[in-house]
Formats: structure tokens, C-alpha cells, sequence
């Protein structure tokens, strides 16, 4: 087995046609993330991962910045913090995308800079607001790494954060939550880094892009609450709903607990 690192990258702000909603937005974001995210990485069967949270740089002395990575801290996880916005292609706020390898190799510096030397960067994309299952983690890493290998999630649960209401999530396409395989002299290289993922505009385009394993269902949850963006409850690809005895198993292996 090559030794692989393994970053779980969550974009926090920067993101989008409206990169910033103010500081009311951010702090309801990051309340979110410390109870749901965080929780369901701290209850993982491995821990052998580290967080990357991206900002813009506007955020770097926001005083609800210092408390995520407060909460971070708590939760006993290793992480990196970056500062030069989103490291990924925006399909909504294209603008982004025109001094994304700038910004990335920026970045990208900041990050070889605090891990070891390894073969291979797994990434897994994580919005701030999603869960994973206790076993996510370990099985993605339990993949053979390959060249232009992928790994992602079809169907998975949605969970009503306001009124804690749970149902399966029934996708068509490749959802949000999935992983590339990088070479780590490509990772590392902004230019070369920017060429692997060409054509990735979108996760629904992971299996055209990549050679992509689909991985098992229900390992993964998608959060709707007072600040989405595109996920809903009333989506048709919602399915069943739970009632609250399976609500709360499936809560527990998700490493929360009502």
C-alpha cells in the first residue's frame, strides 16, 4: 500500500455568488459545523486524517474564525487553516475561478509545509453543514490509490436541522461529498494540480473525469437549515422520512446524539 495522506477539506467561506453573508450567517454556519460536522468526524473509526478549512483572507482575524478553530482544537483534531479563499473550481461564483491558481499555490504551500512526505493526497470534499457515518472515513481509505483515481457517494440521508426530521437522500448524480486521488507532485503543484481536475466543474461530473468507485450508500447526510443555499427539504429527491427510534440510531452512528 503506498502511504497516502489524507485531507478532508471543508471550504468555509469564499464560496459561491455571495462569498460573504455577513457575520450573522457565519457564526450560524459555525455553530452548525461545531454540533454536526465536528461531531461526526471526532466519532470516525480512524482519526488518521487532517482537516483542511479554507477562508477568505478577510476572515483570518474574525473573532468567530478564532472560535471554529477553537472548536477544532477541542475536538482533538489535526488541521490546517488557509486563508486565500476557496481551493476549488465555483460554479456559481465563476469569478473565483479567475485567480484560483494564484490563490492555490498560495495555499498549496501552506499545506506541504505542515504534513509528511507521503505518495499519495486523498481529498475529500465536506460542506461545513454535512455529516459522515462513524465508518466513512476508514473504508475511503481502505481504496487503493491509483492515478486519476475517485471515490464517491450516490444515495445518502437528509437531515432537517431546525426540526430534526431524517430521510433518505435518493441523488441521480454523484453528490458533493467525494474524493480524488492525487500523486502528491501533482497535488502540491497549482498548475499541474488545476490540469488533473480539468473538466471537474461539478461534482455530478466526478465518473466522466476521473476512473471513480462508487462507494456504499447511508454513509453520508446532507444538512438543511435556516442558511442554505440549494439543498431543501421539500427536493424531490427526498424519500422516506424516519420516525424517531431509527432517527436516532441512525443520529448515533452519525456521532449525533438527540
Amino acid at each position: 500500500m503506498k502511504k497516502l495522506i489524507h485531507l478532508v477539506y471543508v471550504p468555509f467561506t469564499g464560496l459561491g455568488s455571495v462569498d460573504f453573508k455577513g457575520n450573522s450567517w457565519f457564526s450560524y454556519r459555525a455553530d452548525i459545523f461545531r454540533d454536526y460536522t465536528l461531531k461526526s468526524l471526532t466519532n470516525q473509526t480512524t482519526k488518521d486524517f487532517v482537516l483542511w478549512v479554507s477562508f477568505r483572507p478577510e476572515e483570518k482575524e474574525n473573532p468567530i474564525t478564532k472560535q471554529i478553530e477553537q472548536d477544532i482544537k477541542n475536538a482533538g483534531l489535526k488541521y490546517i487553516l488557509t486563508f486565500d479563499g476557496v481551493m476549488m473550481w465555483d460554479d456559481r461564483g465563476l469569478f473565483h475561478n479567475k485567480d484560483l491558481k494564484e490563490r492555490m499555490e498560495k495555499s498549496l504551500s501552506v499545506i506541504k509545509g505542515q504534513l509528511e512526505p507521503a505518495e499519495y493526497i486523498f481529498k475529500t470534499d465536506l460542506g461545513s453543514d454535512d455529516i459522515f457515518s462513524k465508518e466513512a472515513l476508514e473504508e475511503i481509505q481502505k481504496q487503493e490509490p491509483k492515478l486519476r483515481g475517485a471515490l464517491y457517494y450516490l444515495n445518502g440521508y437528509v437531515l432537517d436541522m431546525v426540526n430534526m426530521r431524517l430521510a433518505d437522500w435518493n441523488r441521480p448524480t454523484p453528490c458533493s461529498k467525494y474524493t480524488i486521488m492525487y500523486p502528491c507532485d501533482i497535488f502540491f503543484d497549482a498548475e499541474k494540480h488545476l490540469e488533473y481536475v480539468k473538466g471537474l466543474e461539478s461534482h455530478e461530473f466526478i465518473p466522466k473525469v476521473f476512473d471513480a468507485v462508487r462507494l456504499p450508500d447511508k454513509r453520508y447526510m446532507a444538512g438543511v437549515h435556516r442558511a442554505n443555499i440549494s439543498t431543501t427539504w421539500e427536493n424531490q429527491m427526498r424519500g422516506q422520512e424516519y420516525g424517531d427510534i431509527d432517527k436516532r440510531e441512525i443520529l448515533k452512528n452519525f456521532g449525533i446524539i438527540l
